[in-house]
């Protein structure tokens, strides 16, 4: 290989680098947006203001010992978040941890009880709220630490839900396991949360692990499907759970379909195929496959579910 070859590959794998390093901020962003949606659709509800008032006296008795430490938005969020164990990391996949509690000897003899007892306010609130009506979902760490934060903070309750939602700084729908072997996912997430969440365990697997290794390819043999065509063939597969009448001439045609429908999903086959081919490469320009590759796609798929 020449020196310029050898440049030019050098700066091909830089430039892919940097495109994989931006679409994953791009993710983690996209999951920041949508843990904020989430919130917004509960937190304006008109029963949260009063039941958080009422029970807002007992929160505040029971985290007295340690209320000095608890100054500030920061302070409180990050408190919360512990409690219910929610750690937040970046896209370089590091932890983001804050400085370490500087408790005196009398606080670190209280503070197992002071959370005991909070968590204890926080589920007796989370309780009324859903009795009110509300749609937060209780088993969801996230929701639970924003409760608490609800409890603990001087509320500007004229806002608007979403502006609320992302002043709170929510914390994400969706968690990966320490071992990228598995996410789970809060409550009534929608679809293209979902996709997001998968794609941020595979790239998060893949630094933990390296990139799978490559299937072997005999020459006799029937090559693999390639990973475009896998990715197009997994998307239309979701496609066709949806519209299961779907032919590659309405795909085809409306592709280009940006309509959404409420929860944020495309209203059209074509233009949801696109949507998930998006959220599959974000950054990359997704090119409309031709009608034959569609017709192709979808004859492999459904011989695929006679087998």
């Amino acid at each position: 290989m020449s020196n310029s070859q050898r440049d030019s590959s050098g700066a091909g794998g830089t430039s892919r680098a940097a495109a994989a390093a931006a679409a994953l901020v791009k993710r983690f962003q996209t999951g920041e947006q949508q843990a904020i949606d989430a919130l917004a659709r509960w937190i304006g509800h008109p029963a949260v203001r009063p039941v958080i008032e009422r029970r807002r006296i007992g929160a505040e008795t029971v985290v007295q010992p340690i209320r000095r430490l608890l100054v500030d938005h920061v302070r409180v969020n990050r408190f919360c978040r512990d409690i219910y164990g929610i750690a937040a990391v970046s896209p370089d996949w590091k932890l983001r941890r804050g400085e370490p509690w500087m408790l005196t000897p009398h606080e670190r003899s209280v503070i197992e009880r002071v959370e005991s007892d909070f968590k204890g306010v926080v589920q007796l609130t989370v309780n009324e709220l859903l009795g009110a009506g509300v749609g937060l979902a209780p088993d969801w760490p996230g929701d639970k630490a924003i409760v608490g934060e609800l409890l603990l903070l001087d509320i500007l309750w004229d806002l608007p839900a979403r502006k609320l939602a992302a002043d709170l700084q929510p914390p994400p729908i969706a968690a990966i396991r320490i071992d990228a072997s598995g996410t789970s996912v809060r409550r009534g997430i929608w679809e293209r949360a979902e996709s997001n969440i998968t794609s941020l365990r595979r790239s998060y697997e893949q630094h933990l692990h390296g990139p799978p290794p490559r299937a072997p390819y005999a020459g006799g043999g029937r090559r693999a499907v390639g990973d475009p065509t896998r990715r197009r063939r997994e998307a239309l597969q979701q496609v066709l759970r949806q519209w299961p009448d779907a032919t590659a001439s309405r795909i085809w045609t409306t592709f280009g379909d940006h309509a959404l429908q409420r929860g944020g999903r495309a209203r059209t086959p074509g233009g949801y195929l696109r949507q998930l081919l998006e959220d599959a490469r974000p950054g990359e320009t997704v090119i409309r496959p031709s009608k034959s590759t569609l017709h192709a796609d979808l004859e492999e798929l459904r011989k695929a579910s006679e087998n």
